[in-house]
């Protein structure tokens, strides 16, 4: 294979095939660590409006986290696919919620959040390497709406386990980059952003 292209395809494989291979009680402890991580990360624990995932095909399970957020007064977010765009709908283990698109669980109902209101995106991934490289699932819909709203954009932490990490991610121009990393085993800051943000108003995006 050659070509920028052919090597996002094959990692894109060789990753989600790694993932799909674990067994119930690595994911769970995976998820565990992830989410002891995620309670030591200060801006996301004082963050107003919190975006996250609902994990699918083998991606780390960040529900009892994104729960914690709801019951300290956060408002949790997780996205639904609309055409070719993400919108944020508020999310409780009470939301009702059907299969969307991509088999992905998404909220049926409710009025989306808008994108620039979110202090904080815990957002999933194929890849990621030590800069804040990040390889998604394909479709663009993060690095779209991360790049539309440019120096205002929430802090974007990636989700992933340690395996995902690779020496250099192959980014397109279009490529937005994550601010930090949480695996099992660390918490990665990427750009910096986890410390110059220590003292921001929470209720604010950046």
């Amino acid at each position: 294979m050659t070509g920028l292209a052919d090597r996002r395809t094959a990692l894109r494989r060789q990753l989600r095939e790694r993932r799909a291979s674990l067994a119930d009680g690595e994911r769970h402890a995976a998820a565990v660590a992830v989410m002891a991580q995620l309670d030591e990360v200060p801006i996301l624990n004082r963050a107003a409006v919190v975006a996250g995932y609902r994990a699918t095909r083998g991606e780390v399970d960040i529900d009892t986290t994104l729960i914690r957020l709801g019951e300290q007064g956060a408002v949790v977010t997780v996205p639904r696919v609309v055409g070719e765009r993400l919108e944020f709908i508020p999310w409780s283990p009470a939301t009702e919620s059907t299969i969307g698109n991509f088999g992905i669980e998404e909220p049926k109902d409710g009025a989306s959040v808008p994108f620039e209101r979110h202090v904080v995106v815990l957002t999933p991934l194929v890849a990621f390497d030590r800069t804040g490289k990040r390889l998604g699932q394909g479709g663009g819909f993060y690095d779209r709406m991360m790049g539309e709203i440019g120096a205002s954009r929430p802090l974007m932490i990636g989700i992933a386990y340690s395996f995902q990490e690779v020496e250099q991610v192959p980014v397109e121009p279009w490529d937005q980059p994550l601010d930090a990393v949480v695996t099992p085993h660390e918490l990665i800051d990427c750009r910096g952003s986890l410390s110059d943000l220590s003292d921001q108003d929470p209720h604010s995006a950046r």
